[in-house]
């Protein structure tokens, strides 16, 4: 997988949990399509972040410390994120749930020391998945984020842990015929 992501940024900060990621009030028993878990991305830290970012304003989240944090294991904050238009996380840390949904669900995501104080809401972004290279096209700064391993690539490259497992028993029992 070769993946370039180029977009703005939109910076939050430390211990943003998961419910403010995706407040309560849009989870549901129906399973909701990435469209309409879109309103709920930050409804209650900006309400006016759901339509910039449609807008294309906004692809790329940077975060501090503790991204989807607070002892939840939904995954509805990853898809209301995607729903948006959202391409990529980075973090200087995220919440091990977080972290294991995003991958899981084919959503890319990169710890970065020191993201959160490089970049600024507005800054555009590049961003190299392979190289975990991460350059600051507003400032010039290059950043090298923690690479994700070959399967985590693996995974995201097969669009979430389901397919890429559908695919790997596709390809033992092709090996066992």
């Amino acid at each position: 997988m070769s993946e370039q992501i180029r977009a703005g940024a939109y910076r939050v900060g430390d211990d943003v949990k998961a419910l403010e990621i995706m407040p309560t009030r849009f989870k549901s028993s129906n399973a909701l399509a990435d469209a309409e878990l879109a309103k709920a991305a930050f409804a209650d830290l900006d309400p006016s972040f759901s339509a910039k970012a449609l807008a294309g304003d906004y692809g790329i989240v940077v975060a501090g410390v503790n991204f989807g944090g607070g002892g939840k294991t939904i995954e509805g904050p990853v898809f209301a994120l995607r729903g948006a238009g959202i391409q990529l996380v980075i973090a200087d840390g995220f919440a091990r749930y977080f972290l294991r949904n995003a991958i899981n669900n084919g959503f890319p995501i990169l710890v970065c020391d020191g993201i959160s104080k490089a970049v600024q809401t507005g800054h555009e972004l590049s961003v190299d998945l392979d190289t975990a290279t991460i350059t600051n096209l507003t400032t010039g700064q290059v950043l090298t984020a923690t690479p994700l391993s070959a399967t985590a690539l693996e995974i995201l490259a097969a669009g979430g842990l389901v397919p890429y497992a559908k695919r790997k028993l596709a390809q033992r029992q092709a090996q066992a015929a």
